[in-house]
């Protein structure tokens, strides 16, 4: 695995370049700030509804570190390789730019319980800008709207440069042209303070006639040029395009990613979409209609292992399915237990360098499990439909699950999955139930939560127009079944399934008004029967 930071960053680019563009897919993931800042998800929630409440957490939430595995294809060998990058961004800090942000603090706990380096995000974490951001900086930056009263640190600037002035001016009195001042106290300090050294950089040019500044060898340095050198230099060297290139940082492997189009893999990938849409291109559309179309035009390939394992864990023997579909037991499942044995001559997955295995919930291994398990349900899913002799290349694998292709998991909701380039399926999730109360008193709703909290994770909501009635969600089907069997002789509570004919107040007015409108007809009819 290696670390990205914006230490090495810039050094590592190249080849970060090279492996995504060989790559036969990518496995992604993110860590987060926080979860749910704003709206909690809930079993009753429809497709819409979901989108509706991540948009409103995702504006309060910054990814904090994320997880590229690149997997190339050796036909020769029939085997996969994956090359693992983890990356430590953090939001690019400049007038105009500046973002707030939510840290929950149950997040935090659980990324402390794993070991996230809090320091390594704050001292370096590579910067990043949305297109939206981008586009609005370059306006402001070519109107001159910018300047250095607006910085964060203006005491820190000016006490820096007070402390440059005598040293600074004795040079620039004596300097001839080709003379150079190193100032190494500055590069020291504020390297990978981008903004401190766009505002250094514009306060010598312009306090200094002729004095062009620049970083080399790692020291920032004062040269005396020519009038006609300095022109030249301010064509060839913007400090503005410059500035911007070092904000957009890990924005530049995003567009890189959605350029080429090539698939990404995931594992629950649906809030991980959304977070990188609004982060590194733009802020997210109202309209669920409209987020699916920007979703698929950049991502027009997206597979999630979530969706997939559930959908062909039919294939497996009972007595050999895996225990739950969380990356960490799938990729135990593949790697170590029952799932190493399901099909012959399974394609190697190697892990390029020293092979080590890397931990969960750290992105980039979490991306690389999931790429590894996307490659072992591929080949499942193919297996059974050819001879047994037959060797699958790569896009042979992927094509095998392209009615899958664009179905995101959606975490206890009302439906299991949605779909980025069409309709969303129908739901597979388990029909609400409905709770009635015998007696004659209103329905507890803690009081039935509590009641069912023992049947797994049930949601309960108050029924509209009715207090001895409220709606049951259930996130399985053994739990539902459960609950109906238990409450069959209850003394307090009836349990029934859902139904809108029965249940519904809508439905229910719309069939009596029907049943209204159908007697006047009637009557109507004959009336005017009795007249002729």
């Amino acid at each position: 695995m290696t670390l990205i930071n914006i230490e090495n960053f810039n050094e590592k680019y190249p080849e970060i370049e090279k492996s995504i563009q060989q790559a036969k897919f990518i496995g992604v993931d993110l860590e987060f700030s926080a979860l749910h800042p704003v709206k909690a998800p809930s079993l009753f929630d429809n497709p819409r509804e979901r989108y509706s409440k991540l948009r409103a957490n995702l504006s309060q939430i910054t990814p904090i570190q994320i997880g590229i595995s690149t997997f190339s294809f050796d036909p020769n060998n029939i085997s996969y390789c994956g090359k693992i990058y983890n990356f430590y961004i953090l939001p690019a800090a400049f007038p105009t730019v500046h973002r707030s942000f939510y840290f929950q603090s149950d997040t935090l706990n659980f990324l402390k319980l794993y070991n996230f380096d809090f320091n390594e995000f704050v001292y370096l974490g590579i910067p990043f800008l949305n297109r939206q951001q981008e586009d609005a900086l370059r306006l402001k930056l070519k109107s001159g709207d910018i300047n250095e009263n607006q910085i964060c640190c203006k005491a820190e600037l000016e006490s820096l440069i007070n402390s440059l002035n005598d040293v600074v001016t004795r040079w620039y009195n004596e300097a001839a042209e080709g003379d150079q001042l190193p100032l190494p106290e500055i590069f020291d300090k504020y390297e990978y303070n981008f903004e401190m050294l766009y505002f250094i950089h514009k306060h010598f040019r312009r306090r200094l006639q002729h004095v062009w500044t620049a970083v080399e060898n790692n020291e920032f340095v004062l040269k005396r040029v020519s009038e006609k050198e300095y022109r030249s230099l301010e064509k060839t060297d913007n400090l503005e395009e410059a500035i911007i290139t070092d904000l957009l940082g890990f924005t530049k492997v995003f567009r890189l990613i959605t350029s080429l189009r090539i698939p990404i893999v995931g594992h629950n990938l649906l809030q991980d979409i959304l977070l990188m849409i609004s982060s590194f291109e733009t802020s997210l559309p109202q309209s669920y209609a409209e987020f699916k179309k920007l979703a698929n035009g950049l991502f027009p390939s997206i597979f999630d292992t979530k969706t997939i394992s559930y959908e062909l864990k039919h294939m497996i023997p009972e007595e050999k399915i895996w225990a739950d579909s969380s990356l960490e037991s799938l990729f135990d499942y593949f790697k170590n237990g029952s799932g190493r044995h399901l099909v012959l001559n399974s394609p190697a997955v190697l892990l390029e360098r020293d092979g080590n295995y890397g931990k969960f919930h750290e992105a980039g291994w979490d991306a690389y499990c999931a790429g590894y398990i996307f490659i072992r349900l591929a080949y499942l899913n193919v297996y059974h439909k050819f001879p047994k002799s037959k060797t699958f290349m790569s896009s042979e694998l992927i094509g095998g699950l392209s009615h899958l292709k664009n179905r995101v998991n959606v975490i206890r909701g009302a439906v299991s999955s949605i779909k980025l380039d069409g309709e969303d399926p129908a739901s597979t999730r388990p029909p609400f139930l409905v709770i009635e109360s015998i007696r004659n008193k209103p329905v507890d709703i803690s009081e039935v939560t509590s009641i069912l909290s023992s049947f797994g994770f049930v949601e309960v909501r108050k029924f509209p127009y009715h207090r001895k009635r409220a709606l049951i969600a259930v996130d399985n089907f053994y739990s539902a079944k459960r609950i109906l069997a238990n409450f069959k002789s209850h003394k307090e509570f009836q349990v029934k399934q859902y139904s809108a004919i029965k249940h519904s107040p809508f439905t229910q007015a719309i069939l009596l008004s029907g049943i209204t409108m159908s007697g006047a007809i009637l009557f109507w009819f004959t009336q005017r029967y009795k007249t002729l």
